[in-house]
């Protein structure tokens, strides 16, 4: 089937092509009822626009880059339908990739996006200050950059996520409200989102005067996913040959949520008469774990449609030269109570 261009609509309709592509680009200098009639047509004869041609009169490439840990965690998943579903509305294509929690790797993904033209950026960084310089350079030039989830750092932009401290702080308090007080908190390292749990964590001890054991803190290298087991194996085995062992294990990641409920799985500790577990999890599976898991879960999805928006509203300032006042928004975490508590 031959493609419709911008003359085969201007012939079709008896106008001229600049008209015809102004209108499609919702331009004011075209009226309402030819913009109507115009747009009509196209839709009806499935005309797509050539999205090469565009960008080489633009500038643009109305194409944003995403940067993840890993796609196959369930609350990037979410994140990624909630940024798609933003971007399938205002006609932009994205560009996905996947940092696996290395500062290195990272780098190469912003490079390749870079060089791709993106319009802008949208990450979850792997930590405070990793590719930190490098990613304002991009944000001041132009390719801005939006940052979501792990908003502890110090970019000069839009930041999405949630209040961590409160979330982790809350749900240490659930443990706390049902006697529990040996609590093993298994947590991440390098990046901000971890610190902030963890300071949670320490909040709802001490304001219930629960003196903070720092063996009771085990801190995983996400970036080595194949020794992450081992080190809770270690860790748990080690409490237990001190008479130390937890009562309540609070993980601060989907991850390591995941991966512990399946070690207790398989050294056969009974949940939650042995050990209760609470964790940050975003999947839609945690009522069907052995026992139902008491988790806290993020609104993922509302966080992608939010950085979207907020890239499209820079990318829309810049074009007219508005000034942007920037802010960080922390949405609240949700806690689903089942019997693994």
């Amino acid at each position: 089937m031959k493609r419709l261009t911008l003359k085969d609509i201007a012939k079709a309709l008896n106008l001229s092509a600049p008209t015809i592509s102004k209108a499609l680009s919702d331009s004011y200098e075209i009226n309402k009822e030819t913009k109507e009639k115009i747009i009509a047509y196209a839709h009806e004869h499935n005309y797509q626009y050539n999205a090469l041609a565009r960008s080489l009169k633009t500038g643009k490439t109305n194409i944003i880059g995403v940067i993840v840990s890993t796609i196959s965690n369930s609350f990037f998943s979410q994140i990624l339908e909630g940024i798609e579903e933003s971007s399938l509305f205002q006609k932009y294509n994205i560009i996905i990739m996947q940092s696996r929690e290395s500062p290195a790797v990272e780098k190469k993904c912003i490079d390749i996006l870079y060089s791709k033209g993106v319009d802008g950026i949208l990450i979850s960084p792997v930590s405070d200050s990793a590719n930190l310089s490098y990613l304002q350079q991009l944000h001041n030039g132009n390719c801005p950059i939006v940052i979501f989830d792990r908003i502890n750092n110090n970019l000069q932009t839009f930041k999405i996520g949630i209040d961590n401290k409160k979330a982790a702080q809350k749900a240490t308090q659930e443990l706390i409200d049902r006697n529990y007080s040996k609590i093993l908190h298994i947590t991440g390292v390098a990046n901000g989102v971890t610190n902030e749990r963890l300071l949670g964590f320490q909040e709802a001890l001490k304001q219930n005067n629960i003196a903070f054991d720092d063996r009771k803190l085990l801190r995983c290298d996400l970036s080595q996913i194949q020794i992450v087991e081992e080190q809770i194996l270690n860790k748990l085995e080690e409490l237990k040959n001190d008479n130390k062992s937890p009562d309540a294990i609070f993980t601060a990641t989907d991850l390591l949520t995941n991966r512990t409920i399946g070690l207790l799985a398989q050294q056969k500790i009974k949940i939650p008469s042995e050990i209760a577990l609470i964790g940050f999890s975003n999947t839609n599976y945690a009522f069907s774990f052995n026992p139902p898991l008491t988790c806290i879960s993020q609104p993922a999805t509302r966080i992608g449609k939010l950085a979207f928006e907020k890239m499209i509203h820079i990318l829309e300032f810049r074009l007219k030269k508005r000034e942007i006042v920037y802010e960080t928004i922390e949405l609240d975490a949700a806690i689903t109570i089942r019997e693994s508590i």
